[in-house]
C-alpha cells in the first residue's frame, strides 16, 4: 500500500512539474537584465547603459519653419518692434532692443503636506515675447518653467504683473508657449512691450558674441555677456538627446526660458540649462531658435507636438554585454507601454530588437533616429530576438505620442 502511495505521489509531482513554466538560462538572464534596468542599478561599472524612450522628432521642419518666419517678419514690422539692423550692435543697444521682449515668469503649484494642509510652491523663470495679435501676447519659455503650474504670473520690464495661461507644452524639447489674453493687458503696457526678432541659429559660428537676458535667481532684466562656445552639443532632456548651443554667458536658475541673443540683437536660442558643479564654470546651454520654430507652430495650432511613438523603454545590448550574457547585439526592450503601437503589435519586455526596415540596429540611439525619421501612421518592420534564440517579426503602425498619454 505504501509503495502504491509513493508511486501515486511521484506521478502527481511529475504532472505538476509538467504544468510549471520552465525558463531557459537565456530567459533568466534577460529577466535579470530587465529587473536591474528597471531598478536603476548597474550590472557593473561598465554596463550602466543609457535609457531612451522611443519618440521621434518633428517631420517637415523646413516647411513649418518658413511659415513661422513669415509670422515673425510680420510682427517685426509692428510699431511695437525695434527696427531690424544687420550691423553689429553694442551691448547697450542690444539690451535696449531685446529687453522689452523678455519677461519674468512665476509659476505656482498648489500642494498638500502630510497633514493635508495646503501649501504653495513657487518657481521662477523667463520668457520671450514672439507674437502680439488681436488675441493677446504670446510668450516662448521652457516647459520645466511652467510644468504642472496652477497659476502663472508674467512680470514685464516695468514691473507690471499680468496673469498668463498655458497654450501648449512639449516635454521632449523642453519648450512651452504661454499667452496673456488681450483683455488682461493693462493700458500701462501699451507701447512698452514688443516682439523679439528671431535670428538664424544655423548661421552661428563658434567664438561669436552671445548675450543672455533673463531673470536669474529673481533678479529681473539681468544681462550676461559671453561667446558661442560650441554648437550641436548633445544633452539629455526628458529622455531625449537634443542638440544645444553651448555658451559661457552666465545662465543661472531663473534664466531658463530667457533669450540668448547675437550681436545684431536677434534671439538665436532659448536658455535652458547649465552644468551645476562646484568645479565647473561657464558652461550653459540654449535651445537653437531654428529648432524651436516648428515646435512653436505646433503648440500654437494644437497645444502639443505630434510625434511618431513606438511605446517602449529600451536599453543597449552592446558587444561586451552580448558576449558576457550570450545575447544578440541590439536593443533590449525593458518595458512596453500599455496600448502603445508596440503593445498592439505584440512586442514584449525581454525582446531584443536587431533590425528595422531591413537595416541592422546596434544601439538605442540608432533605433531612436530611425523612428524620428518617420511620420505618424507610417508602418515599420521590426525583427526581434525572443528568449535569446527565437526570431520574431513585427509590422507596426506608429501612433501619435500624445494620442496615448
Amino acid at each position: 500500500m505504501d509503495e502504491f502511495n509513493k508511486k501515486e505521489d511521484s506521478q502527481n509531482r511529475s504532472d505538476q512539474d509538467k504544468g510549471k513554466k520552465r525558463f531557459s538560462f537565456k530567459q533568466i538572464v534577460i529577466l535579470v537584465l530587465i529587473a536591474s534596468f528597471i531598478g536603476g542599478t548597474a550590472i557593473g561599472a561598465g554596463y550602466q547603459l543609457a535609457g531612451y524612450i522611443i519618440s521621434g522628432n518633428l517631420k517637415g521642419e523646413m516647411q513649418q519653419q518658413s511659415s513661422l518666419e513669415e509670422n515673425v517678419n510680420k510682427n517685426s514690422s509692428n510699431k511695437n518692434t525695434t527696427p531690424i539692423s544687420q550691423s553689429n550692435l553694442t551691448t547697450q543697444e542690444i539690451v535696449k532692443k531685446v529687453g522689452p521682449s523678455v519677461v519674468s515668469i512665476t509659476s505656482k503649484v498648489m500642494t498638500q503636506d502630510w497633514f493635508r494642509n495646503p501649501s504653495i510652491q513657487e518657481g521662477m523663470g523667463s520668457g520671450v515675447i514672439f507674437q502680439i495679435d488681436d488675441k493677446g501676447v504670446f510668450i516662448l519659455t521652457n516647459n520645466h518653467v511652467i510644468a504642472n503650474s496652477d497659476e502663472l504670473t508674467v512680470t514685464f520690464e516695468n514691473n507690471l504683473q499680468v496673469k498668463g495661461e498655458v497654450v501648449g507644452v512639449d516635454e521632449d524639447s523642453d519648450l512651452a508657449v504661454i499667452k496673456i489674453n488681450k483683455k488682461n493687458i493693462p493700458n500701462a503696457l501699451e507701447g512698452k512691450i514688443q516682439v523679439a526678432e528671431f535670428g538664424d541659429s544655423d548661421k552661428l559660428t563658434v567664438g561669436e558674441k552671445a548675450i543672455a537676458i533673463g531673470n536669474p535667481l529673481g533678479y529681473d532684466d539681468t544681462v550676461t555677456v559671453g561667446v558661442i562656445s560650441a554648437l550641436d552639443r548633445e544633452l539629455q532632456i526628458a529622455d531625449q538627446n537634443i542638440k544645444l548651443i553651448q555658451t559661457d554667458a552666465a545662465i543661472n536658475p531663473g534664466n531658463s526660458g530667457g533669450a540668448l541673443v547675437n550681436n545684431q540683437g536677434q534671439v538665436i536660442g532659448i536658455n535652458t540649462a547649465k552644468i551645476a558643479d562646484t568645479e565647473v564654470e561657464g558652461i550653459g546651454f540654449a535651445i537653437p531658435i531654428n529648432s524651436a520654430k516648428p515646435i512653436i507652430q505646433e503648440l500654437l495650432k494644437q497645444g502639443y507636438v505630434s510625434r511618431p511613438y513606438l511605446g517602449v523603454m529600451i536599453k543597449d545590448i552592446d558587444e561586451e554585454t552580448s558576449q558576457i550574457y550570450k545575447l544578440p547585439v541590439g536593443v533590449l526592450v525593458v518595458e512596453v507601454v500599455e496600448n502603445s503601437a508596440a503593445d498592439k503589435a505584440g512586442l514584449q519586455p525581454g525582446d531584443v530588437i536587431i533590425e528595422i526596415d531591413g537595416e541592422k540596429i546596434l544601439s538605442a540611439e540608432e533605433l531612436t533616429q530611425k523612428i524620428s525619421n518617420k511620420k505618424v501612421g507610417d508602418k515599420i518592420h521590426l525583427i526581434a530576438v525572443r528568449n535569446g534564440d527565437e526570431n520574431k517579426e513585427f509590422t507596426i503602425t506608429l501612433k501619435e505620442k500624445n494620442a496615448q498619454e
